[in-house]
């Protein structure tokens, strides 16, 4: 019967797959019959193991079965989503060349690849040509959905895989493409009796699994699991370059890290180097460069705000072996073809499990080969989150993914879409949309505001500004979209991703990337800043872009990218807060240094060198302070003195540097909250706007993922019987509320809604518009709304955005309700103790201008280290 007679009915497709390859892998074995026999099926299996096979050796053999039967119609069976277009491309290749290989050079099963780059004569061809499969994004499938002469196309669509689903379900993007299969699902019920949708998921990794498979059918549809992400072998390890000192007098992080990673890269045939921000792969890279000078050419940046041509080429020279090195951010995260990696490094932790096992499944990009990634600490609390990362990863106890709940903005975009096509009954189209797993629980009040916004702007704009902001005509049974403009402009605003404000970065005509306005607009003429890993010189700005030109021997400024910083997640949060706890139990035994040194070498296992340093950074922190555990609260008291001045300000510090000299001086409070930084922003928040009620003034909150600093004036200090009223669960979300409608975060979440939900244009007759004007409508809007209806239907987006996807109010809430019934003290400390040093770090960082901020780092570390020795 062959190896894949038991799952596949025999074909020409099937018969390829035999003479091709010598077994189906775990996922492909599983899949085919599940998919064959027409089940809803979510694949979870790591990069290398034969996902898209899994996912289309099924819907190639029906199609060449229908082929060969003579039934083969001009039209799309099957839709391919992605959430990059460069894995759209990839996959276009991947299926093109077994097609080819089968069929010959004019296969009958047509491949189409849609974006946002395809141009309108390709557009027009697919419409006038369909292919069989159509591979795009999930914008260009709203875009489909949004034109009527589309409907009769898109009616015949049988199968629809969605890839990366993980990194689509947890935000509003994924929301979008929710309520596009739902509404392509109503399509495909209407156009063909007794017909539906079958729906594929892929992911490496991803959890809650069963919320992600509920998430990608909708409904109450079945959905079959596949997870043989245990298929493939990791070998996933922490690397530590710190040694005995963790911070040498010579500087660690610009030489000795460096140093390290060049070594790697000398040891392995190619490496691919992992960094939580842009700035980090643009200043590795670079460093890189210096260190390697005979191998700079092969060493690469590669980030999404890199031209498209430039990734392309960067990826192209990947698979081609040409390159040593590649430095990346995120952007080689997800599945894109990059060929043979030996090597996965992640500079510091990668603040999750699921992110940790999701890099370093793109090293052995094969079943039979095992992956290997590194951990590579940058300092000693950076070495135990390695190491509780690495612990959790090994045994894939992966963070759940966080899905937005009932998007407002998304689903007003997506109503005046739906009117395009048909006047709709408003019960229909609310029994549509609650089929879309963010929607499920959407109430009818709810549906009904965000119809009266479409039909006139809401209560407050309604009077004068119906023909303005009216994009529906609304009765009380049923709604459509009003004709011309209004359809037009939503052809051209489609998707959810906002504005940014980023300017063209060109050299000698060719375009390197972009890089944000306000960046830019800090710079002088003949200033060197780093893009692509190389430096160069700015020579002109023009409108939303700029000239530059090479400068491959001079010293750079870094770009401050302004990508959100990753925050820790409970799951690792938890576990180190495990291991303090378990270590505290070890200290209280009065346990010899070395037998602790052991159990810390094994219950982490991280070797001996990095236990070793581990215990004196305890150590250290006991003696000054003692260490947080999750059985009461710690609050540190410090008062800066006038002798880490000279560290914190140079004495050839710029005018505006030597403003900041007052903060030297100032008195913190470190709040040991271990709930990473989502959660103690909102902490840091309300705890500062209850301190500001109750002693009056502005407190400064700066929070980190292992706690926040509250740096007050004389007047502000308090004492531990204050604390329970400052960290109070009850009212905490009335406060969070209040102290957000006071913030810049609220009005960038609200023009973030604004342009998603229709209000407030980013493209408007075919150009984009400047980000000063975006702003400057949204904050009108803003402000208008605020004040005579805060209760607008973006309003209320704005809130919920904001505390879902920046603050985590969920997880804050959950620790006040748990450390409710536990001690709270605040400890005075004549110096910053070791697990504090990271949150004086982040404060300093935040409120200072210096000339490195790594290296005034290392001179307080010195500062305080010292002293220590020497008592």
């Amino acid at each position: 019967m062959g190896k894949t007679g038991q799952w596949l009915t025999p074909s020409i497709v099937t018969e390829w797959f035999l003479k091709k390859y010598p077994d189906p892998t775990p996922a492909q074995r599983e899949a085919w019959p599940k998919i064959s026999a027409g089940h809803n099926t979510l694949i979870i299996s790591p990069t290398g193991t034969g996902k898209t096979f899994a996912a289309f050796l099924g819907i190639l053999n029906e199609l060449a079965l229908l082929h060969s039967a003579g039934h083969l119609k001009q039209a799309i069976h099957a839709i391919y989503i992605s959430p990059l277009r460069a894995l759209s491309y990839d996959l276009r290749k991947n299926l093109q060349l077994p097609l080819d290989e089968i069929y010959g050079s004019k296969p009958p099963v047509q491949v189409g690849l849609r974006s946002g780059d395809t141009t309108p004569s390709e557009r027009q061809k697919q419409f006038d040509h369909p292919p069989h499969i159509l591979l795009t994004t999930p914008e260009s499938l709203s875009l489909l959905l949004s034109q009527a002469k589309w409907v009769p196309v898109l009616e015949n669509v049988r199968w629809i895989v969605v890839d990366e689903i993980h990194a689509l379900a947890e935000n509003k993007r994924g929301a979008h493409l929710s309520l596009s299969l739902e509404r392509l699902e109503h399509l495909v019920c209407s156009g063909q009796q007794n017909a539906s949708l079958q729906r594929i998921g892929l992911s490496a990794t991803v959890a809650p699994v069963a919320e992600v498979a509920r998430y990608l059918v909708g409904g109450e549809r079945d959905c079959s699991i596949i997870d043989v992400s245990a298929a493939k072998k990791i070998d996933l390890k922490v690397y530590s370059p710190l040694s005995k000192n963790p911070y040498p007098q010579s500087g660690y992080t610009g030489e000795r890290l460096i140093r390290e990673l060049a070594r790697l890269v000398c040891e392995n045939r190619t490496t691919v180097i992992f960094t939580n921000t842009r700035s980090g792969a643009e200043a590795a890279a670079f460093w890189l460069h210096q260190a390697l000078p005979e191998l700079a050419s092969q060493i690469e940046c590669h980030h999404a705000s890199l031209d498209r041509d430039v990734r392309q080429e960067v990826e192209d020279r990947l698979k081609r072996g040409e390159l040593r090195a590649v430095v990346c951010s995120t952007s080689l995260e997800l599945g894109i073809d990059i060929g043979s990696v030996d090597l996965v490094v992640m500079l510091s932790t990668p603040k999750g499990v699921s992110r940790a096992l999701q890099r370093t499944g793109r090293a052995g990009h094969n079943i039979h080969t095992v992956s290997r990634g590194l951990l590579m600490a940058t300092n000693m609390n950076d070495l135990v989150e390695c190491c509780a990362t690495a612990i959790l990863a090994r045994t894939r106890q992966l963070d759940p993914v966080r899905l937005p709940e009932a998007p407002l903005d998304v689903l007003a975009q997506h109503l005046v879409s739906m009117g395009c096509i048909h006047e709709w009954p408003l019960d229909q189209a609310y029994g549509l949309v609650r089929q879309a797993y963010p929607y499920r629980n959407l109430g009818r009040q709810s549906f009904d505001d965000v119809l009266d916004y479409l039909a006139g702007g809401g209560k407050s704009l309604r009077q004068q500004y119906t023909e303005t902001f009216g994009k529906i005509e609304l009765s009380t049974e049923c709604f459509r979209t009003r004709k011309g403009m209004v359809q037009r402009d939503l052809l051209q605003n489609i998707g959810v991703i906002p504005t940014e404000g980023m300017v063209l970065v060109k050299l000698k005509g060719r375009t390197l990337g972009s890089i944000e306005e306000i960046f830019i607009r800090n710079l002088a003429i003949g200033d060197i800043f780093i893009i692509g890993g190389r430096p160069v010189r700015l020579d002109r700005i023009g409108m939303m872009e700029c000239f530059v030109s090479r400068a491959d021997a001079a010293t750079p400024t870094v770009p401050r990218w302004n990508a959100n910083k990753m925050p820790l997640t409970n799951k690792v949060a938890e576990e180190i807060i495990s291991f303090r706890s378990e270590l505290c139990t070890q200290f209280d035994q009065q346990q010899e240094p070395e037998t602790i040194i052991k159990w810390i070498r094994d219950r982490l296992e991280c070797g001996e060198t990095n236990a070793q340093i581990i215990f004196r950074m305890y150590a250290a922190q006991a003696r000054i302070s003692e260490i947080p555990t999750h059985h009461f609260l710690l609050v540190e008291e410090y008062l800066s003195r006038a002798e880490e001045e000279s560290i914190l300000v140079k004495e050839n510090a710029s005018p505006k540097q030597k403003r900041h000299r007052s903060f030297a001086q100032a008195r913190h409070y470190f709040f040991h909250c271990l709930v990473g930084r989502a959660a103690n922003e909102a902490l840091s928040r309300v705890v500062a706007l209850r301190l500001s009620r109750l002693r009056g003034g502005n407190a400064v909150a700066t929070p980190d993922d292992y706690g926040f600093v509250l740096t007050v004036t004389p007047t502000q200090e308090f004492a531990s019987a204050e604390l329970p009223m400052l960290l109070a669960a009850e009212g905490f979300e009335a406060d969070l509320h209040h102290a957000l409608s006071k913030s810049d975060l609220l009005k960038y979440h609200f023009r973030n809604a604004a342009q998603t939900g229709m209000m407030v244009y980013r493209n408007f007759f075919g150009e984009q518009k400047a980000l000063r004007k975006v702003q400057w409508s949204a904050e009108v809007l803003f402000n208008v709304l605020t004040q005579y209806e805060p209760d607008h239907v973006l309003l209320r987006e704005a809130r919920r955005d904001a505390v879902h996807t920046y603050i985590d109010q969920q997880g804050a809430l959950q620790f006040l309700m748990g450390i409710s019934d536990k001690p709270f003290r605040i400890r005075q400390v004549d110096r910053v103790p070791p697990l504090s040093f990271a949150l004086f770090a982040t404060k300093i960082k935040e409120a200072l201008l210096v000339e490195d901020p790594r290296e005034m780092t290392e001179r307080l570390y010195h500062l305080w280290w010292s002293k220590l020795e020497q008592e």
